[in-house]
C-alpha cells in the first residue's frame, strides 16, 4: 500500500524509510491503492478512476466506476467524537436507516461480505473505511435561495423525526453542556484571557447565560435525540433541479434538535432564515421553549465551532446573526 505520512505541526511528509523520525499524526493513501481496494471489496466492478478530494477530519476519495461515482472515506482516528469502531458503526447504521425511509442522504454500501465497514493498517494505527453513494450536484454557490433554505430546514426535520424510529445498536456521544460549552471554552481559555478585557467579559458573560438557560430548558419529548450536528453548506448538495442530498454525519450524536436547527439558522440571512424555519416546522413544529432558545443555541454553536478567533467570537456573542467582517 502506498502511504504518505504527515507529521504534527509542520505538516511535512515522510517516507517509510524515515518512519521512526516523526510522530505520525495522520496518513493518506495512494488513490490507485484505494481503487484496487474498491475493486476487491465491493461488487461494483473495476474503478475507472480515483482521486483524493479532501484530507482532513476524514480522507475522502471520489471513485468512478462505469460512469457512476462513489465517495470512499478513510475515517481519521483520535478525534474526540470518534472513540472507536462503535462510533463509526453508529453513523453508518443511522444513514442506512435514513436511506431506507427515503430521506435524501448519502448512504453506505456493503462490502462483498455484507459489512458496511472495513479496516486497513496505517502508520498511526488501524483505520476504518467505508464507501458511500455519491451526492449529486454541488454546494450552494453564495447565499441560499428561499426555496433551498426551506428545503434545508424541511430535510433536517425529516432526519430528526426519522431518527426517532431508529434503535441504535451502538452507543454514541452526547452533544451536551460538557461537550459543546465546557470543552471548547477550556480549549479557548488561554486565547480568551489574552484578548481585550471587553471581549473576554462578553464571552464569559454570554457563556454564563447560555449555561443558565440550558439548565432551565425543557426540550420536550422529541426535542432531544439524534442530530446531524454539522448541518452547513459544505455538507449538502443541490442538483440542477434543486433536489438536496445531505451527507457527512461524522459528528452525529444525541443532542438538542433546536441546536441542530440553530447551527445553520443563525448562519443564514433573511428571508432565507424565515424560510428555513418554516421548512423545519412543516415537518416538526418547535415548541415555544425550543423557539425561544434558537438565539441561545446559535451562540452555543458559535462557541462550539473550532478555530474561531476570539475577537470574532465576541462579536458573535453580541449578535449571533452577524455576517460582517472585523
Amino acid at each position: 500500500m502506498a502511504i504518505e505520512e504527515h507529521a504534527p505541526s509542520t505538516g511535512t511528509s515522510a517516507t517509510a524509510d524515515s518512519r521512526q523520525a516523526v510522530e505520525v499524526l495522520y496518513s493518506t493513501v495512494d488513490p490507485k491503492w484505494v481503487a484496487r481496494l474498491v475493486a476487491d471489496e465491493y461488487d461494483l466492478g473495476v474503478p475507472d478512476d480515483c482521486r483524493l478530494l479532501f484530507a482532513g477530519h476524514n480522507d475522502t476519495y471520489e471513485v468512478s466506476v462505469g460512469g457512476g461515482s462513489y465517495a470512499f472515506r478513510l475515517h481519521t482516528r483520535g478525534k474526540w467524537w470518534l472513540r472507536g469502531e462503535g462510533d463509526v458503526r453508529f453513523e453508518l447504521d443511522l444513514l442506512t436507516h435514513l436511506h431506507r425511509h427515503e430521506v435524501p442522504v448519502s448512504y453506505p454500501l456493503p462490502r462483498r461480505n455484507g459489512d458496511l465497514l472495513g479496516t486497513i493498517p496505517a502508520p498511526e494505527g488501524e483505520r476504518f473505511y467505508s464507501l458511500f453513494s455519491w451526492a449529486p450536484g454541488a454546494p450552494p454557490s453564495g447565499e441560499l435561495t428561499v426555496d433551498q433554505a426551506y428545503l434545508v430546514g424541511q430535510t433536517l426535520a425529516t432526519i430528526h423525526v426519522t431518527a426517532d424510529l431508529h434503535t441504535p445498536e451502538h452507543p454514541r456521544y452526547h452533544l451536551d453542556v460538557a461537550t459543546k460549552l465546557d470543552r471548547p471554552l477550556a480549549e479557548l481559555d488561554e486565547a480568551i484571557r489574552a484578548a481585550g478585557a471587553e471581549d473576554e467579559q462578553t464571552i464569559r458573560h454570554h457563556a454564563g447565560e447560555i449555561r443558565a438557560q440550558l439548565a432551565a430548558f425543557d426540550p420536550g419529548p422529541t426535542g432531544w435525540g439524534i442530530i446531524h450536528a454539522d448541518i452547513q453548506p459544505l455538507n449538502y448538495h443541490f442538483d440542477a433541479d434543486d433536489n438536496i442530498t445531505i451527507f457527512d454525519l461524522d459528528m452525529c450524536g444525541y443532542g438538542w434538535r433546536a441546536y441542530d436547527l440553530a447551527y445553520c439558522y443563525t448562519r443564514t440571512g433573511d428571508p432565507q432564515r424565515s424560510a428555513m424555519l418554516d421548512g423545519y416546522q412543516s415537518v416538526r413544529p418547535l415548541s415555544d421553549a425550543e423557539h425561544s432558545m434558537l438565539t441561545t443555541f446559535g451562540r452555543l454553536a458559535w462557541i462550539a465551532h473550532d478555530g474561531r478567533p476570539v475577537a470574532r467570537l465576541a462579536q458573535l456573542m453580541r449578535d449571533p446573526y452577524y455576517s460582517g467582517s472585523l
